[in-house]
């Protein structure tokens, strides 16, 4: 079965509802505390809520898209998607806007899960990895627009608008998936619902250690991107004395690399085996440990260099990530979704640990939010190789 550009387009969007709904919302949460009387702790609770949500719509919705097929999950998630977008717009206290949030991670992660399973389903090799890179570069891209588009949307009125746009954006994408996404998985070749199903499943992948070193791989170079976005505001506003749009250029400046390292590696997986792809962005991850931890220890960060050594970081990752999930889900077509939720699971745990963790050990400041970034990308990358080493070069 092969993929049409209009499904592209809504399976990139259906991966967009994970970072929009996470992000949108940052700019709101002052107001927010402000509306529900409440502490800067709890509102915090409601972006540990989205995170938590996340994480196990993505472990466990998996199991069950492999017993009920890819269609009706995915429109039984977009509509509580939407649901759960109406009830955070009509929350009058904290604790529902928690259990709300949670709701709407979940549903969010669900949809994330099952686009990747979807990908398997229909395309496989180097095709595989040109629409996983598609989906990590909206995956890029997302985090960057959606906090511009939640600021926009608190100059139309308060908090309340966030939620308005986001049920507006899960009904569009919604009616997309009703007319463009068929379902993809055989009824012969579904699995069997039930908790001893399920943890076989979860069994029988784990024991695959190939997919575990490039599961963990993944989760801590995702690791170092949170790292990056919670850290790089303070470092480069606190240590460069940069105004927020000042730190919007610069922030801009790195993404605009990711993106196009994303691009780079969509394009040549036409005559690039996916494992030398991958095993160039763990080198180039090395690289930028290497040159960061240099700025560290000669004590010579100036903004334009500090830039470059985030950038080079940050776009390993258009280098790797793509290539980790086509060659992670390869071998397991029969338990895609199980393995598409728990790659996510992965990457999820790995930012909601990373990202507090850079304040409370290493500090925000340009050699704290480096040098951590530095440590998990060695780690990924010596992970990463390791793991991959006996892998053979397939194009095709």
């Amino acid at each position: 079965m092969s993929i049409k550009k209009r499904q592209t387009a809504t399976l990139s969007l259906i991966a967009s509802l994970g970072p929009f709904q996470f992000d949108t919302y940052l700019p709101a949460l002052p107001a927010l505390m402000l509306f529900m009387h409440t502490t800067d702790t709890m509102v915090q609770l409601t972006i540990t809520a989205s995170l938590l949500g996340m994480a196990s719509g993505q472990l466990f919705v998996g199991p069950l898209i492999d017993a009920l097929g890819r269609r009706r999950p995915l429109i039984v998630a977009l509509s509580v998607f939407i649901l759960a977008s109406i009830a955070c717009l009509m929350a009058t206290d904290v604790t529902w806007m928690i259990i709300a949030r949670f709701v709407l991670g979940f549903s969010a992660a669900g949809g994330f899960v099952i686009n990747n399973a979807f990908i398997r389903d229909i395309a496989t090799g180097q095709n595989a990895s040109r629409l996983y890179s598609t989906q990590a570069a909206i995956s890029a891209l997302a985090p960057v627009i959606a906090p511009l588009v939640g600021g926009q949307l608190l100059l139309l009125g308060d908090w309340h608008v966030v939620f308005v746009f986001l049920t507006f954006m899960g009904a569009a994408v919604l009616a997309m998936a009703l007319w463009l996404m068929p379902e993809t998985l055989a009824v012969e070749k579904r699995a069997k619902l039930s908790f001893s199903e399920t943890f076989a499943s979860w069994g029988g992948i784990l024991r695959d250690r190939r997919f575990v070193a490039l599961a963990v791989t993944g989760g801590l170079l995702f690791g170092q991107v949170c790292v990056f976005i919670s850290g790089a505001p303070f470092a480069l506003e606190g240590g460069f004395n940069l105004t927020p749009t000042e730190y919007t250029f610069a922030f801009a400046a790195v993404t605009i690399v990711m993106f196009s390292a994303n691009a780079l590696n969509r394009f040549l997986l036409k005559k690039v085996a996916s494992i030398h792809l991958l095993r160039y962005g763990l080198c180039q991850a090395i690289f930028a440990a290497l040159y960061m931890t240099t700025l560290n220890f000669l004590g010579i960060h100036t903004l334009p260099l500090t830039i470059v050594g985030f950038a080079l970081a940050i776009s390993a990752m258009g280098f790797i990530m793509a290539n980790v999930m086509g060659l992670a889900m390869r071998d397991h077509g029969a338990r895609a979704g199980t393995a598409a939720g728990l790659m996510g699971f992965t990457n999820s745990i790995g930012g909601a640990i990373a990202a507090p963790l850079t304040s409370l050990i290493f500090g925000l400041d340009v050699v704290g939010v480096t040098l951590f970034m530095s440590i998990l990308l060695v780690a990924a990358a010596i992970l990463g190789l390791i793991g991959t080493r006996n892998e053979k070069a397939i194009i095709g």
